[in-house]
């Protein structure tokens, strides 16, 4: 069982899970903190992660790896992406996906974020601060998220937040401790097996340029390998470089 520490309101569990490791109070193998309502919620490229108060599942997953190189830390964010995703597919969720390198997809519609902080010793990942943000029972969005879903308005049910974060965590954990190098192959596979976009012709942003690419292959770094349709021209993408334009913004990027 992993020790879970929960808040009513807190800045960020990210944040906290910060502190706690840095001040020395944290426990000395894995543990959670989780949050109602966090006031400063953190997601990719430096947005904000938000969230009603006790709508949803927002946590911080703090793993203590055995023996992972660095240059296999993108396995942490496969892992938990696949876990994810297995987590809404057993609630009877239709067309889940990720989007590269680790949103929760359903349909073109976001349901879940995350953002994943690696402290490095060494060859070796000391520790991972996996902050995860599963949109639960929200069906009320703001109007500046483009395309925004929940479990909720998936299946047109309520929710027990702690019943699925059981669920959850307890797919987390497995998903995280299969991370090996004998293993790699298959967790890349399964994560490819539900990749957005993969031989699949979508339309793309890279700097100023919009244009339509299909992604030919991740490769073990979590490089992106996207071929421009027009051109034919394959390029590898590091995270930030590229974002999948969604449906919803199209108009306002061409």
């Amino acid at each position: 069982m992993t020790n879970e520490i929960k808040y009513k309101i807190i800045d960020s569990t990210n944040n906290e899970a910060q502190r706690q490791l840095q001040n020395g109070v944290a426990p000395k193998e894995d543990f959670v903190i989780r949050a109602d309502f966090q006031t400063e919620g953190r997601g990719q490229r430096g947005n904000t992660w938000y969230s009603p108060n006790a709508e949803n599942l927002t946590f911080s997953y703090v793993f203590f790896p055995p023996k992972l190189e660095v240059q296999h830390q993108f396995m942490l964010s496969q892992a938990v992406s696949v876990a994810v995703a297995d987590f809404l597919i057993d609630n009877g969720v239709q067309d889940v996906s990720i989007k590269w390198p680790n949103d929760v997809y359903v349909g073109m519609r976001k349901i879940c974020g995350m953002l994943i902080e690696n402290s490095l010793s060494g060859h070796y990942v000391k520790h991972s601060i996996v902050g995860v943000g599963v949109n639960i029972n929200q069906t009320v969005f703001p109007e500046n998220l483009p395309n925004p879903t929940s479990l909720s308005l998936c299946t047109n049910r309520q929710y027990n937040l702690d019943d699925e974060f059981a669920k959850l965590i307890g797919l987390i954990r497995e998903g995280l401790y299969f991370i090996s190098r004998k293993n790699e192959a298959a967790l890349m596979q399964r994560y490819k097996s539900m990749l957005l976009g993969l031989n699949r012709t979508m339309i793309y942003r890279s700097g100023g340029k919009v244009f339509k690419g299909i992604i030919r292959d991740v490769d073990s770094h979590g490089y992106l390998v996207l071929e421009d349709e027009a051109s034919h021209e394959v390029q590898t993408y590091a995270f930030n470089e590229v974002n999948l334009v969604v449906p919803e913004m199209i108009k306002e990027n061409i």
